[in-house]
């Protein structure tokens, strides 16, 4: 594996949930703080998302850790005194924005297809200002989260159903250019990513790519979220990223991935459980977290990825951080979830806290390179 390689996480949810007095351990049983606890597993990037405007009119949060401008920038400047180079997510939406919901901010909704596109630019400038002038730069912005189907809906939607939307692809373009425009004027040294999901789907990074690059004003990197029970199985990754290599001439980077060490039905619905998620090769359990991260950062060397990161591996069990307070699902119209935790079983910690073997999996791969 290159030295340049990057181990990455997400921990957005960090600066809420150390408010609530959650704790972590090492894997002596030693309490520390979790950046250094991440730091001395060999973490060396962040990834921070950014929302828009994530509250109600009455300005309760909407959840998932209230990454607006202002938490995201303290966050990020905490960060940098560890000495992690740091991500940029950007949502473009008031919550969460994936190929099942991209919407458009509140203060947004009343503007036209030129007056949205002339925002992103003014907007991305905005923001990406105000971290330079805290002393905050990026080594990586995503222009975009989880892009599959377009963002910032319906003006820059690519699929209604099986449908294409007429035109979908270069006006998204038009949109994505936007940020790229901002991105490289305020923090031109920053690698800039376009991320989908379905990391396995070699079709769809070849049809979306293939119609987008020419549309697109450079930038730098392909990103892939990879989640081995819904985006097929590591040979289908491999196929993917080869074609991908074969077809393209830019960085590859899996933006997001994790496995879970426990999936037994709790009084907490989990995202993966043992009876609702597909099986794969690896148990559910501690050992099999770690093992699926060893075979997946031996996929990564092989294949001369840029890097890989973990989503959320210190988002533990704790009822005041929920995924989406019942203001925040009214916003992305999920009101059928339950407030709560419902990705704490695939954290690199367990319940209580204490490092689990798949924190340390990228160091002891590392060891016997």
């Amino acid at each position: 594996m290159a030295t340049n390689f990057i181990f990455g996480t997400d921990i957005s949810s960090y600066a809420e949930l150390k408010s609530l007095g959650v704790t972590y351990f090492n894997a002596f049983g030693e309490k520390e703080a979790l950046p250094i606890l991440l730091k001395n597993a060999g973490v060396r990037a962040i990834r921070l998302r950014l929302f828009v405007d994530p509250y109600d009119k009455d300005k309760k949060s909407y959840g998932g850790g209230t990454n607006d401008l202002k938490s995201t920038l303290a966050l990020a400047k905490e960060l940098k005194e560890y000495g992690f180079d740091l991500v940029l997510d950007f949502h473009y939406s008031d919550f969460w924005a994936d190929p099942g919901k991209q919407f458009l901010p509140k203060a947004w909704q009343h503007l036209s297809y030129e007056g949205l596109e002339e925002r992103i630019y003014t907007y991305t400038m905005d923001a990406l200002t105000a971290f330079i002038d805290e002393g905050i730069t990026f080594t990586h912005i995503q222009i975009g989260n989880e892009i599959t189907n377009g963002l910032l809906w319906p003006h820059g939607k690519l699929f209604e159903g099986e449908e294409p939307v007429p035109f979908g692809y270069p006006k998204l373009a038009r949109l994505l250019n936007a940020g790229i425009r901002a991105a490289r004027h305020v923090m031109p040294m920053s690698k800039l990513i376009m991320h989908l999901d379905r990391g396995g789907d070699l079709t769809l990074y070849e049809t979306w790519f293939k119609t987008m690059v020419p549309l697109l004003l450079p930038f730098d990197v392909i990103g892939l979220s990879y989640y081995p029970y819904w985006h097929g199985t590591l040979n289908d990754l491999k196929e993917n990223v080869n074609n991908i290599q074969q077809n393209f001439n830019h960085s590859l980077m899996i933006m997001e991935t994790s496995y879970a060490f426990n999936a037994e039905e709790g009084s907490y619905p989990f995202v993966v459980n043992a009876t609702k998620t597909p099986p794969t090769t690896y148990p559910f359990s501690p050992q099999g977290q770690e093992r699926f991260l060893l075979d997946l950062y031996a996929l990564a060397d092989t294949l001369q990825l840029e890097g890989v990161f973990y989503w959320e591996p210190a988002w533990l069990l704790n009822p005041p951080l929920t995924w989406a307070t019942k203001a925040g699902m009214k916003y992305i119209k999920e009101w059928h979830k339950k407030e709560g935790n419902e990705w704490a079983n695939q954290a690199l910690f367990s319940f209580d806290g204490k490092a689990l073997p798949g924190l340390y999996a990228y160091l002891n791969y590392w060891g016997k390179k």
